[in-house]
């Protein structure tokens, strides 16, 4: 295959932003971690929330062939932070800062020096290829997407392309999976169902007329959701109750 981006490339990434994400995932919609993996001819995929500086692991999100995973924080593993430590291909951000490229397992070991190695040995599980690219994350964190191969054909320069043009779109919707995340506490019943009436577009007058309420108590409601919501009008309260899921 060519290093370049064919047609069909081009069709299967307009195909692939334009994906619904109904089904958001813990880090990414599954849907869009299966078109990566298809796109790419991976055996799986997988993304990697953790603390290098504390060893530890905070979220996992992996697809196989046919399995989807996902692992809360991980107990520390000092034998794996120990290999981490000392692996090129695992702490290349660490060293660098650079987050934004696209690398391959290729790029820092050989065949022969990543099957040798200890962490191939003990936490490799047979697969051999890698392509990987970190997400921006809050201080103290790293995310890292990992797509994996066996042994047999490398990842190659069209690759690497496709990852960097995806980049942004995968920012973007870890973002949101973030901002699901740390959405609002719920509301009450009466509240969602006041805040229900204002995005049907009802005035006070109305909504107290319709719960019976006086319209000083409305007021009071909405005040206290808009603080719950972390707003400070109705619009935005109405849209930040689709987007926390809450309607």
């Amino acid at each position: 295959m060519a290093d370049g981006i064919s047609g069909r490339d081009l069709d299967a990434l307009r195909g692939l932003l334009a994906l619904n994400e109904a089904d958001p995932g813990p880090a990414l919609p599954w849907e869009l971690m299966k078109c990566l993996r298809d796109l790419f001819h991976s055996d799986s995929m997988k993304l990697c929330r953790f603390q290098p500086a504390v060893e530890a692991f905070v979220l996992e999100q992996a697809l196989g062939e046919t399995q989807e995973v996902e692992i809360g924080a991980d107990p520390p593993d000092p034998h794996y932070w120990e290999l981490y430590r000392s692996a090129d291909a695992c702490n290349y951000a660490d060293r660098t800062g650079d987050i934004a490229g696209v690398t391959k397992l290729s790029d820092f070991v050989s065949d022969r020096q990543w099957w040798a190695s200890p962490m191939s040995i003990d936490y490799g599980f047979g697969r051999a290829r890698a392509l990987m690219t970190y997400l921006p994350d809050e201080p103290g964190h790293r995310t890292r997407i990992y797509l994996w191969r066996g042994p047999g054909r490398d990842f190659d320069e069209r690759d690497r392309l496709l990852l960097t043009l995806l980049r942004p779109h995968l920012i973007a919707a870890f973002r949101a999976a973030e901002r699901r995340r740390q959405a609002p506490a719920a509301l009450t019943a009466r509240q969602l169902e006041l805040l229900q009436y204002v995005a049907q577009g009802y005035t006070n007058t109305q909504i107290a007329h319709r719960m019976r309420l006086s319209e000083g108590t409305v007021r009071t409601h909405l005040n206290h959701i808009y603080e719950r919501l972390g707003v400070t009008s109705r619009t935005a309260a109405v849209t930040r109750m689709s987007t926390a899921g809450l309607e």
